[in-house]
């Protein structure tokens, strides 16, 4: 009898949070955004050109190395048992939204042990599913929800999970999450800096940790050699352009690193802040600031206040190397807070659920925040992405693939301007045209003699050559480029001038293609 009294309390939980899941997934998938991320889009050409070479070797990145492949081999295992044939990009959103949906049910287990408040288990997983760059990596063509995944379970695994958390079996399973995170973005590598701390202070012995460690990296070793097998990557020389090179999609150099200043530290904090509510506007900006320095605020109190201070620890340290070496490295960027971000919210919930006021207005306290994280969230960002009108640079890249032939290239800035950076990837993929991109062709420290003496070639071969509007005048993208390559504008206005253009074609908006 009580057994059966057991599996009677625990089966509507289950079944809530199955609904609670579905209903969120089925919210995810209505507003699917339409403004097609750049990364997302070039992760989409990736897989399309797998597809049609069936060829894996060109297209693997080596700082995600598993998100390509599984994605091809989860495409062609589709396409073979039952005919699957989408848009690339289309794939690569579910793929985030079945692991955002994973993600939201890890995190909802790791709330159940921290509290035993039943409304913070899923008032806490709803808030979660709100936040800005939860939802926004669930929907979007990202590598990064899959990595959060898989720290999310083995952070789960090692530290929250029932029972023993440091037999060699759990260890195992921890460790090898860890490492198929990293596969997905090796900056998730930076989660082992967060178990050694957690270890040293828990004591755990040195054959705990090398158990540990020795797991970790056999796996990772194991994912890295198999993808050098495989792909021939030189990764000392990639991996040596990406950290003081230049950067491999804008031709030149860019450094990423960022010396340490208060301003710089402000700048990482709103990335984290905005990563939760996305700043739509000044008043926005200021009003998720506020709310943060409130949740933070909330945070320490009932962390001096709590008689579990093991939890506050594990959460604050899982963050903690991601945001300090994030700090230090595109600070700005939201993707990289992801780990921030999840374990914040999750103390958030357990300091909110320990906090000691009458429970109706703590239940409606956290019930206007979700309200106002997710409507700001819906309104601002969801439901604009969601309109494909509103994606100026995909309707532009349409226009370019009605008015121009098959076999076309499209000349392109990609730099100074917002559009032109989006043509570099958005006119091959939706388009299905050629660009030569000048950032990219002068950062090879190719003369504007040689760029037209290959464009001069292509036209001989038959390919139409057109230049886009932007190129063709002074503005952003042409001074950029100037910048950029330490060009006269003399130079560059005799180059286009040599192009002798035949005729102006108009697309959208005011701009148009210049014909060689």
């Amino acid at each position: 009898m009580r057994d059966m009294s057991k599996q009677s309390i625990k089966l509507p939980g289950k079944l809530v949070l199955i609904m609670a899941i579905f209903s969120i997934g089925v919210v995810y998938f209505i507003y699917l955004p339409v403004s097609y991320d750049f990364d997302g889009t070039v992760f989409s050409q990736y897989l399309r050109n797998a597809l049609i070479r069936d060829d894996l070797v060109k297209t693997s990145q080596p700082h995600h190395p598993l998100y390509t492949p599984i994605n091809y081999l989860i495409y062609k295992g589709l396409k073979m048992a039952v005919g699957y044939n989408v848009l690339e990009y289309f794939h690569l959103q579910l793929f985030s939204l079945c692991f955002g949906l994973l993600t939201l049910w890890v995190s909802y287990k790791i709330i159940t042990k921290v509290t035993d408040r039943q409304f913070f288990h899923f008032a806490g997983m709803v808030l979660i599913a709100c936040c800005y760059g939860i939802w926004y990596y669930s929907v979007e063509a990202e590598v990064h929800m899959a990595g959060l995944f898989f720290i999310t379970l083995g952070v789960y695994l090692l530290f929250f999970k029932p029972g023993p958390s440091d037999t060699f079996y759990r260890i195992l399973a921890a460790s090898f999450c860890f490492a198929v995170a990293a596969g997905f973005h090796l900056a998730n590598g930076l989660i082992v800096v967060s178990v050694l701390l957690i270890f040293i202070i828990e004591r755990k012995s040195f054959a705990k940790i090398f158990q540990f460690f020795s797991s970790y990296f056999l796996f990772l070793l194991v994912e890295m050699v198999v993808f050098v097998l495989i792909t021939k990557v030189n990764l000392w020389a990639h991996f040596k352009n990406v950290f003081w090179g230049k950067d491999l999609l804008a031709g030149y150099k860019i450094i990423y690193w960022t010396g340490f200043s208060l301003e710089t530290l402000w700048e990482s904090i709103k990335s984290a802040v905005h990563g939760i509510l996305i700043p739509a506007s000044p008043l926005f900006a200021i009003l998720s600031i506020l709310l943060f320095f409130a949740a933070a605020a909330l945070i320490i109190y009932a962390g001096a206040k709590s008689k579990d201070k093991k939890t506050y620890y594990k959460l604050g340290l899982w963050l903690l190397p991601y945001f300090i070496f994030f700090t230090f490295w595109d600070h700005r960027n939201i993707e990289f807070k992801l780990n921030v971000i999840l374990p914040f919210l999750i103390l958030l919930i357990l300091s909110a659920a320990f906090i000691q006021i009458q429970n109706r207005m703590k239940y409606f306290l956290f019930t206007a925040i979700i309200a106002i994280v997710f409507f700001i969230n819906v309104y601002f960002f969801v439901l604009p992405a969601n309109d494909i009108q509103k994606n100026l640079h995909y309707q532009v890249a349409k226009a370019v693939g009605k008015k121009t032939p098959p076999r076309s290239i499209i000349v392109i800035g990609g730099c100074g301007t917002e559009l032109s950076i989006f043509n570099k990837i958005y006119i091959s993929y939706f388009a299905h045209r050629r660009t030569f991109i000048l950032d990219w062709m002068l950062g090879k420290d190719l003369s504007l003699e040689e760029v037209h003496a290959r464009l001069k070639q292509e036209q001989l071969e038959g390919n139409p050559v057109y230049f886009f509007s932007e190129i063709v005048h002074e503005g952003k993208t042409v001074r950029q480029l100037l910048k950029n390559h330490q060009l006269e504008a003399v130079d560059y206005f005799q180059f286009l001038k040599k192009m002798d253009f035949k005729e102006k074609i108009p697309l959208i908006n005011g701009y148009y293609l210049a014909r060689f």
